[in-house]
């Protein structure tokens, strides 16, 4: 209903005067009514633009929660193991970098950064949705030098072997292309069940666990872990191909080399868990007496490579 101008008292339409003060009754100017459309068409325009925001928002927001929930296992290995150890952040990434750079000129502490690679071999494993932090630096070091000593008897077991290898070549004549030949298989053979090895002591935390045919050898002897063995190949050509260019700088070598043991622990990790998943290895389940390891605190299931 139409007001007064004068007044504001309500004007019927067939009112010919304001039955309040007596003011001659007009309709708007065309201009006044035009304003009126404009503004209309203004608030129109403006509800508009923010219900169309809300909506992009809302669909942001589902699209992040479901990101969110598929966690970062739902990614292929190599771009899981690219993505996971700085999921959280690079504050790991720059304290093993600072301390390896350390390590470089003080005997031991290396071993610091070693051990946070044990320990991101065994959270990738366990299915946490985000990597450990740089962190209880005492468990660290334990961890660093647990993986450090493990790394030195494989290689010392590979190279006792491949030298005996070599001997009995020798003794029974065969010295020359085919005793090498047969060195490199070893050698080949040592450097293929590494990971194996020492990714199934970092889930278990027990050594003799390691070296035992359920854990490391169920894993090194399974068509998962050959197609895995693979892409760490890749991943390794790529990493040495960084490290190489990185060269040209004082202290890259030691960024990229801390960063790809962080993507290898990554990789290996998600690799043992899908093992798990498959049947391949026992089910990742602490001992009760290792209060320094624990239970996944999320399932999220593995999907092959």
């Amino acid at each position: 209903m139409p007001h007064c101008t004068a007044c504001g008292a309500a004007v019927s339409t067939t009112d010919a005067f304001c039955p309040q003060c007596g003011l001659e009754r007009h309709e708007p100017s065309d201009e006044a009514a035009g304003a009126d459309a404009v503004e209309s068409g203004e608030i129109a325009d403006t509800r508009e633009t923010t219900e169309s925001r809300r909506r992009v928002d809302m669909a942001g927001e589902r699209d992040a929660t479901a990101e969110g929930d598929a966690g970062p296992y739902e990614r292929g290995s190599l771009s899981f193991g690219l993505y996971y150890p700085s999921r959280a952040g690079y504050e790991p990434f720059l304290l093993g970098s600072i301390v390896a750079l350390l390590g470089a000129v003080i005997p031991f502490v290396g071993l610091f950064t070693y051990g946070y690679v044990f320990r991101l071999i065994e959270w990738a494993a366990n299915g946490r949705a985000d990597p450990p932090e740089f962190d209880e630096f005492g468990r660290l070091f334990v961890d660093g030098l647990r993986l450090a000593v493990a790394t030195a008897v494989l290689a010392v077991v590979t190279a006792v072997v491949g030298a005996t290898v070599a001997a009995v070549t020798e003794q029974a004549g065969l010295a020359g292309p085919l005793s090498d030949f047969a060195v490199a298989l070893t050698a080949l053979a040592g450097l293929y069940v590494t990971p194996a090895v020492l990714t199934a002591y970092a889930v278990t935390g027990r050594i003799t666990r390691a070296f035992t045919g359920r854990y490391a050898g169920a894993f090194a002897l399974s068509t998962h872990y050959l197609a895995a063995f693979a892409g760490s190949l890749v991943l390794g050509f790529a990493a040495t191909m960084l490290w190489v260019a990185s060269l040209l700088t004082l202290v890259g070598p030691v960024f990229v080399s801390t960063y790809a043991s962080y993507v290898f622990a990554a990789f290996w990790g998600y690799q043992y868990r899908a093992a798990a998943e498959a049947g391949t290895v026992p089910k990742i389940a602490p001992d009760a007496d290792d209060s320094a390891r624990t239970t996944a605190t999320e399932t999220v299931p593995a999907r092959s490579p």
